[in-house]
């Protein structure tokens, strides 16, 4: 098996913890992020030689193989060889992309479809499983996160531990800040539990409310606000945007025209760590197709049947799109609405205790924000990212039939369509 692994080094940035990483007769290449890797060093014992969380891992994969993966709070997609052979996996939620293809008898694989020769038809590894590549064997190996019931007041400290995990590491930590309710109240917590937050927007039109809106929560909160311009779209750029994605749904591409100039913005000065208000939509059914079928849904079966497709679609959409467009510029995207206690529950959730609309947020955030004086922002209508930036209505301008053309350029650049 031959690992190759190009590193952004954030917990422990030590040649010590360069990868692929080596445990005894254990090799890891690993993508991603532990937040418990102090439990883990608990669990399987010392010494160690970083402060990484990689080395607890490997350590656990060496000792213990695929059940380890349990333990795990984080996101990850993980290739290693070990004594129970080779393997690849991805964390529970796909939160971290992973494709694989057969070649030559065996299997290649990497983190971009990019990476792969043209004329192969790389699969994404599911969530939550692992493949033995010696077999082709594909295994569950995530038993899930036991839920609870979520009163407003757990919703609150559940995301607060989100955010506060999300801040591990030892490089530079910023916040994205769109002006609505979910970015906002990470950025608020985020001030609670960093000493200097710094928060970035992308702009678009200057005018928009959005853009107000997230002036007006930077002022409240006292966190410098940095206005990064978008470029109109040019079927030139909507290329470049296909290409970071890999995947040509229409909203993530129009998502990444903006987001690839603020992820270069955030890089150059100097941040490699970025929180997100992304996942709280789909957890709390918030917008569009989703929460009208939230809405129709007659039995709570089929209300959290809404919300498991719902997580799902991210592990083909969002997360993808946050992953590769922020990495193509060195900055690792993290999300604490994924907080897995959090998610967990939610699944298991009933309409009547998180009904659609994302009322169970609202009621959550309504009086910690109001404390703040922002308490218009659960009462504000949000459009989507690309809406209300107005990034989507200019790609609509440069190319006839946008879904169209995003297929077209996936196909040239591919060689075939991608799904995910």
């Amino acid at each position: 098996m031959s690992l190759g692994h190009v590193r952004l080094a954030i917990q422990d940035p030590s040649d010590a913890a360069s990868q692929p990483f080596r445990e005894g007769s254990t090799l890891l290449a690993y993508n991603g992020e532990a937040w418990n890797a102090d439990a883990l060093r608990d669990s399987v014992g010392g010494p160690w030689a970083t402060s990484s969380d990689t080395e607890p891992i490997a350590r656990l994969l060496h000792q213990v193989g695929i059940p380890c993966l349990r333990l795990i709070d984080g996101m990850f997609a993980l290739a290693w060889t070990g004594p129970q052979g080779s393997w690849l996996a991805r964390d529970r939620y796909g939160k971290i992309p992973l494709y694989v293809a057969e070649h030559e008898g065996g299997y290649v694989f990497a983190s971009e479809i990019k990476a792969f020769a043209r004329g192969l038809r790389p699969w994404a590894v599911p969530p939550g499983t692992a493949l033995h590549l010696e077999t082709g064997q594909l295994i569950r190996w995530d038993e899930g996160v036991e839920p609870e019931e979520l009163a407003p007041e757990r919703v609150l400290e559940l995301l607060r531990d989100g955010v506060r995990q999300r801040l591990v590491g030892d490089r530079p930590v910023c916040f994205l800040l769109s002006g609505g309710l979910d970015s906002s109240l990470v950025l608020a917590l985020g001030k609670e539990l960093h000493p200097e937050p710094v928060a970035y927007t992308a702009v678009y039109d200057d005018q928009s409310e959005d853009l107000a809106s997230a002036r007006r929560v930077a002022r409240t909160l006292e966190v410098p606000l940095v206005e990064v311009p978008v470029p109109r779209p040019t079927p030139a750029l909507i290329r470049e945007a296909v290409g970071a994605v890999e995947v040509p749904m229409k909203a993530q591409v129009e998502i990444a025209l903006a987001h690839l100039p603020l992820t270069r913005a955030i890089a150059a000065d100097g941040y490699r760590v970025a929180l997100s208000g992304e996942a709280a939509d789909e957890v709390f059914c918030g917008y569009g197709n989703m929460m009208m079928a939230a809405g129709r849904a007659k039995t709570d079966d089929d209300y959290r049947l809404v919300l498991a497709k719902a997580v799902d679609k991210m592990a083909r959409g969002n997360f993808i799109r946050v992953n590769k467009v922020m990495m193509a510029a060195g900055v690792e995207g993290r999300l604490p609405f994924m907080e897995e206690r959090l998610v967990s529950s939610l699944l298991s959730s009933t309409k009547a205790s998180n009904p659609p609309g994302k009322r169970l947020l609202k009621a959550a955030a309504l009086p910690y924000l109001e404390d703040r004086d922002l308490g218009y922002l659960v009462k504000r209508t949000k459009d989507t990212f690309q809406g209300g930036t107005g990034i989507a209505t200019a790609a609509a301008e440069v190319v006839d039939s946008p879904i169209r053309f995003y297929n077209a350029e996936a196909r040239g650049l591919f060689g075939f369509l991608p799904k995910e």
